[in-house]
């Protein structure tokens, strides 16, 4: 029975991966907003059932239903967000520590009530106040857009207009209307995006292939150091709050780096700090003979490596939503996701390694951060630049086109490229 706990992650992690896969198609053709609403149904349905699991081997199942919802929600909910932000506030998204604050009071949760029936139902109950959000809510402006969904589209704009205290541009609708014509131009006799279009293009597949690998990696070494959090030295449940709480500040400290250096030199800055944490543990876990002090430095060190790389990810989800337009956008992120989910299987068994041994594990968490400093380098810049919406084909390639919403429309009123940002974002 020693392994079924790793097995019970691991499938938790399976599910998540194909969860963020079919989401990041979903949301791309259903719409943002009912993808993640249905997920959010499902996933408070699947944490009940749990609660009531008479068997381990139910529970896995239930759990991997859980991970497939979660996987849906992680590849929609930020994407979707960041489409009703303007340019220069779109780094905000992650320096509201929502992430960290949940899995805190998830720590805090597991002290207080540790039975695990009670913390499904606890997990389950948490979802509700957020379904009254889908009477407010409203579908994204720009998928709406590019999908020819022009009076919904407006109606929109209307409503955040309104929320704004904003008057209405006069052109709203010759703005849309550009957007869509510009998008269905683009577009092989209405075929409908799938995965390999984020692929199609040298440009934009190497943007893909690195987003991809610097996500399995972060993920590899953020779940790996959660999952592994009660092999360090002090109480569990302390080193799991810990754990979360430490990137909050680091979230607001990214938002300043991500409008100052960019997109880019704020993920290398991170990445250098969680390749330092990770080199730390390895050394001290060797040099240092004192037992409480080696346990102090190596908890402080894993929380330091812990803090690179949340820090990074929070940079890495403005970045890669940032690197696709509207039309696939939510295809880029799901594939980032699903790699993602690939490390998060990994981690539990590699992290298992060894015993108590940190030697080996952090050897490679500290590999593999260099190794994303360096890949974070690779790929175009994205801050201050406006969201792409579409994609345009030239001599068989496929490249990104800024366009309608961020752009200049040639109108008898013309309208500034940022002017529909300003009042549609909240």
């Amino acid at each position: 029975m020693k392994g079924i706990k790793p097995l019970i992650t691991a499938i938790q992690m399976a599910g998540v991966l194909i969860g963020a896969l079919l989401s990041g198609q979903s949301a791309d053709v259903i719409g943002r907003k009912k993808t993640l609403y249905i997920s959010l149904f499902l996933h408070a349905g699947f944490n009940l059932v749990a609660a009531f699991s008479i068997s381990w081997e139910m529970f896995i199942v239930i759990r991997f239903f859980i991970g497939l919802m979660v996987g849906a929600v992680l590849v929609v909910c930020f994407p979707y967000t960041m489409e009703f932000i303007g340019t220069r506030w779109r780094p905000v998204s992650i320096s509201l520590p929502f992430w960290a604050g949940g899995s805190a009071l998830l720590a805090l949760s597991c002290w207080l009530r540790p039975n695990w029936s009670n913390l499904h139902i606890i997990l389950a109950a948490l979802h509700i106040p957020f379904f009254f959000g889908y009477m407010f809510v409203p579908e994204s402006l720009r998928w709406l857009a590019v999908h020819g969904k022009l009076e919904e589209a407006e109606k929109v704009v209307d409503q955040m207009a309104r929320y704004n205290n904003r008057e209405k541009p006069a052109n709203t609708a010759i703005l849309l209307k550009k957007l869509y014509e510009e998008e269905n131009s683009a577009r092989d006799s209405n075929r409908k995006y799938n995965y390999l279009d984020i692929y199609r293009g040298w440009s934009i597949c190497r943007v893909s292939v690195v987003h991809q690998l610097v996500w399995m990696t972060m993920s590899f070494t953020y779940y790996g150091i959660s999952f592994g959090v009660g092999r360090l030295t002090g109480n569990l449940y302390l080193n799991m709050f810990l754990v979360s709480i430490v990137s909050v500040p680091s979230n607001v400290l990214a938002f300043f780096m991500n409008n100052r250096i960019g997109r880019r030199w704020t993920g290398f800055s991170f990445f250098v700090l969680a390749t330092s944490g990770a080199f730390g543990v390895a050394i001290v876990s060797r040099c240092v003979a004192s037992e409480s002090i080696r346990g102090a430095a190596i908890v402080t060190l894993a929380l330091i490596c812990r803090l690179g790389v949340a820090s990074a990810w929070s940079c890495f989800l403005v970045f890669t939503s940032e690197s696709y337009p509207t039309v696939i956008r939510n295809l880029g992120y799901g594939a980032a996701n699903t790699a993602a989910r690939v490390g998060g299987i990994v981690s539990p068994y590699v992290f298992a390694v060894g015993g108590d041994d940190l030697l080996l594990p952090f050897v490679i968490v500290g590999s593999l951060m260099f190794a994303c400093a360096i890949l974070s380098l690779l790929t175009p810049e994205t801050k201050g630049i406006p969201l792409a919406d579409t994609t345009v084909k030239t001599s068989g390639k496929t490249k990104v086109m800024e366009t309608a919403v961020d752009e200049k429309v040639h109108s008898e009123e013309p309208i500034n490229e940022r002017k529909l940002d300003k009042y549609i974002r909240y």
